[in-house]
């Protein structure tokens, strides 16, 4: 139960970060810059209060993997935001769910096996996995262009492998803590490096305001107004979430379900209001039926 009490949080600190450039317009290599260097910079003291492990260096190796990952999903959600709107970047990234669920079931032969021995489980699972899925698409279509899709996708398998490699680095850091402590350190340090590479080799949209050094505006824009700073405390809080859901759930799938009720939280920031449709409904009973089924 407690794993979808902190998969609701990170969904929630999903809705904001998802459309937190919807209006600011930031770069999104920058933010990616900011949020990479300042999450590993303010947990960096952290490390004095890890017990002495001696961790296999395939887990390292997954530490910067998921950076390089996060790179590619940060910059991607950000510049969609800016682009399309934090609806359309929010609830096409929960496109994800099967695509989390299948993966996993490909590594973790026994819980697919478990479930092949119960296949009255197994079929009502595919049901609503396959109901969840049908509705949810009925929901999002209207909302999602053929541009912001064709975009999004790097970042749609990006998350899955993310949430795949996060539970590991969850359950394999020698305690819940110190798999968090890991992850926010060394992963969001290499994210950071990942989107200065990209900053310094992409050009500036046409549209940047044309100064004798855009790049450094650029560069130190979010922290006009604490902007920076607001986004790396937002961040730490969805990380630590999504990290401790990740580590309890059974399958990293069923935790990214709930970022169903992402693109349900932005629209209601967005119009100030909580509207529902058929096939969001439709949606949510599914989802409901998977958390009754799992937990």
């Amino acid at each position: 139960m407690n794993w979808i009490i902190l998969s609701l949080i990170y969904a929630l600190t999903n809705a904001f970060y998802t459309t937190y450039n919807d209006k600011r317009n930031f770069n999104g290599y920058v933010l990616g810059i900011w949020r990479g260097f300042g999450i590993s910079l303010f947990v960096l003291p952290l490390f004095i209060t890890l017990p002495s492990l001696e961790l296999p260096s395939s887990y390292f190796l997954i530490l910067i993997l998921q950076g390089l990952m996060i790179g590619v999903y940060d910059s991607h959600i950000f510049f969609a935001s800016a682009k399309f709107g934090g609806h359309a970047s929010s609830g096409f990234m929960a496109t994800t769910v099967l695509l989390t669920v299948f993966l996993w079931w490909t590594i973790d032969f026994n819980e697919l096996a478990a479930l092949f021995k119960n296949q009255p489980y197994l079929i009502t699972l595919m049901l609503i996995l396959s109901g969840f899925s049908i509705s949810y698409w009925q929901m999002m279509k209207v909302h999602v262009s053929k541009q912001a899709e064709s975009y999004l996708y790097p970042a749609v398998f990006a998350l899955a492998l993310m949430s795949i490699a996060t539970r590991y680095i969850a359950l394999h850091g020698g305690s819940a803590y110190a798999g968090v402590v890991w992850y926010l350190s060394v992963s969001c340090f290499v994210s950071g490096l990942y989107n200065t590479v990209m900053f310094i080799f992409t050009p500036l949209t046409s549209n940047t305001p044309q100064t004798h050094h855009p790049k450094l505006k650029t560069l130190i824009a979010p922290f006009s107004k604490g902007q920076g700073f607001w986004l790396i405390a937002l961040s730490i809080t969805l990380i630590t979430a999504k990290t401790l859901a990740l580590r309890l759930a059974q399958n990293p799938g069923y935790v990214i379900a709930l970022l169903l009720t992402s693109p349900l939280i932005s629209d209601s920031i967005e119009k100030k209001q909580i509207h529902l449709t058929p096939a969001s409904l439709l949606t949510l009973m599914f989802l409901i039926l998977l958390l009754l089924l799992v937990s």
